[in-house]
C-alpha cells in the first residue's frame, strides 16, 4: 500500500507540473514582432524588385523602339542626300530646263511636236514607192 501511495503522488506531482506547464505558456511578443517585420521586408522587397525589373523591361523595349527608328531616319538621310546628290547634278538641271523650261543649248534647235500631230516621211506623190530615204536622213530633214 505504502508503494501505492507512493506512486500517486509521484503522478500526482508529474501531472500537476504538466498542468501548470501546459496553461502558463508564455509569448515572446517581441520575437513574433521580430518575424513579422522580416516576412512584411521579404514580401515588399520582392514586389519592389518585380517592379524595377518591369520598369527595366519597358525601358529597354522603349530604347529598341528608338533605336530602330533612328535606324529608319539614318537610312532616310542617306536617301534624302542621295537625292540632293542627283537634283543638283548638271544632268538633271540640263533635263528640267528642257523639259519644263524649254530651255536649250546655244548650238542646238527646239522641236515641238503636239499630240495630235505625227510627221509623215512619205511623199505625198509617192506613197507606194519602194523607194525610202533612211531614217537618220529624214530626221536630219525634219530637224535642220
Amino acid at each position: 500500500m505504502f508503494i501505492l501511495k507512493k506512486i500517486r503522488y509521484r503522478l500526482s506531482k508529474v501531472l500537476n507540473a504538466l498542468v501548470r506547464k501546459s496553461f502558463s505558456v508564455q509569448v515572446n511578443w517581441a520575437y513574433w514582432i521580430f518575424t513579422f517585420i522580416c516576412f512584411l521586408s521579404i514580401v515588399l522587397l520582392g514586389a519592389n524588385i518585380f517592379r524595377i525589373i518591369k520598369k527595366g523591361q519597358e525601358r529597354y523595349n522603349i530604347i529598341q523602339e528608338e533605336r530602330s527608328r533612328l535606324e529608319k531616319l539614318y537610312e532616310k538621310n542617306y536617301q534624302l542626300k542621295e537625292d540632293l546628290k542627283y537634283y543638283s547634278s548638271k544632268e538633271y538641271i540640263d533635263i528640267k530646263a528642257r523639259e519644263e523650261l524649254n530651255l536649250v543649248f546655244p548650238d542646238q534647235k527646239l522641236v515641238f511636236i503636239e499630240e495630235g500631230e505625227v510627221p509623215s516621211f512619205e511623199s505625198e506623190e509617192g506613197k507606194e514607192s519602194e523607194k525610202r530615204e533612211p531614217h537618220w536622213k529624214l530626221w536630219y530633214d525634219l530637224l535642220f
